[in-house]
């Protein structure tokens, strides 16, 4: 994660997380190789019983202390692991969205070799040496709706090879997948003034100079040395359709007509221009508060014709 980004999400207040159930259970277990040496642990104490032979027996023993040493310092590598999440996430659908996530450890002992699994797919092997640790998890939906992560498996085997570790971490935040952008047809497009750019505004014709006008908008093929003339343009947002009304587009088929709001939706958000949705009875304004964006996110996560 770069640092701007990082920094952005230090300054989320960790009051707003949801966090994790503390009664989230450890699975410790040997793992292949554990189960070979718990065999010729076996074997050995066989042998120091039948045949009385102490260096089996004294074997036997050392190995069986290195499985307990293994269980202890294992326990204690994944324990006191806790993940943070935002209340929600908003994801386009069929697109690729890294999720950042929270670990935080909540003990002095560092956490060594610990690796992350979502949906059965390794995410990573991490060292967590900080109380707070960051990681992102990409997330893709190809359908829009409100979803729950699936569990967050931690693994370790560690020290020795011979024990895992695991631990399953269910979070409760919501997933919005909101429509994907697609760009609208000509008609949708003209009708919200959408082809032009933002930053040039139409012409509307000539006006006498007077102080304080712009130097930049005078114009000079006009203007004489006694008299000057500035260049008029039409302020782009009085003129820009403010009211998008899905309920007036029955025509198009209403998963296009979304993805085609969308599309509308962000280039006013990115260009500062409030907006009012409309659908069913609902009224959404959107303005330059990012919250209104999520919230016209939300309601489209769902929406039905």
């Amino acid at each position: 994660m770069s640092v701007l980004s990082q920094k952005r999400f230090n300054q989320i207040n960790f009051k707003n997380f949801f966090k994790l159930r503390n009664n989230s259970k450890i699975y410790i277990y040997p793992n292949f190789n554990g189960i070979g040496l718990s065999l010729f642990v076996f074997f050995c104490f066989l042998i120091s019983v039948f045949y009385e032979n102490n260096s089996g027996l004294l074997l036997s023993i050392i190995i069986f202390f290195i499985f307990f040493i293994s269980i202890l310092i294992s326990h204690q590598n994944i324990n006191n692991l806790k993940i943070s999440s935002l209340n929600e996430y908003y994801v386009e659908a069929n697109k690729n969205k890294s999720l950042t996530l929270i670990i935080e450890n909540l003990s002095k002992e560092k956490k060594l070799n610990i690796n992350i699994n979502y949906q059965k797919q390794n995410i990573g092997n991490y060292n967590f040496l900080k109380k707070i640790n960051y990681f992102n998890l990409n997330y893709n939906k190809k359908l829009r709706g409100v979803y729950l992560l699936d569990a967050i498996t931690l693994n370790s085997i560690y020290p020795f090879g011979v024990i895992k570790t695991k631990i399953n971490l269910k979070l409760d935040c919501d997933i919005i997948v909101y429509p994907q952008s697609i760009r609208p047809n000509k008609e949708l497009l003209n009708e919200f003034n959408i082809d032009k750019s933002i930053d040039v505004d139409d012409f509307d014709g000539i006006d006498e100079f007077k102080n304080g006008d712009s130097y930049s908008k005078i114009a000079w093929k006009k203007s004489t040395i006694d008299k000057k003339y500035i260049k008029i343009f039409k302020d782009k947002e009085k003129t820009q359709k403010l009211i998008l009304d899905l309920d007036r587009y029955s025509e198009l088929d209403f998963e296009l007509l979304i993805s085609y709001s969308i599309y509308i939706i962000q280039y006013f958000y990115q260009n500062k221009i409030n907006l009012t949705l409309k659908h069913h009875g609902k009224t959404f304004l959107l303005d330059k508060n990012k919250k209104s964006l999520n919230q016209i996110y939300k309601y489209l996560a769902n929406a039905k014709n």
